[in-house]
């Protein structure tokens, strides 16, 4: 049987750590969008108008607040 350059446990081994670097990445992109949701619903403030709703950007908002909590749950902050 021909040796091959890289053996069949080194091919493995390097698509673990492809995967493995590939899965942090889609975390930290998941925690990054799930963060910037948050600090939108603690700086938005949805109003209902004659045209349907609004967002309207406050300095905090209570109710936001609430959302943010629930989205920042999704991560565990």
């Amino acid at each position: 049987m021909p040796h091959s350059e890289t053996s069949l446990e080194d091919q493995l081994q390097r698509q673990i750590n492809i995967n493995l670097q590939l899965r942090r990445q889609l975390e930290t992109a998941r925690r990054d969008a799930v963060e910037y949701c948050a600090k939108f619903c603690e700086g938005h403030l949805a109003q209902y108008k004659s045209d349907g709703i609004v967002l309207v950007p406050v300095k905090y908002s209570w109710m936001g607040r609430g959302f943010a909590k629930g989205l920042r749950g999704i991560i565990g902050r």
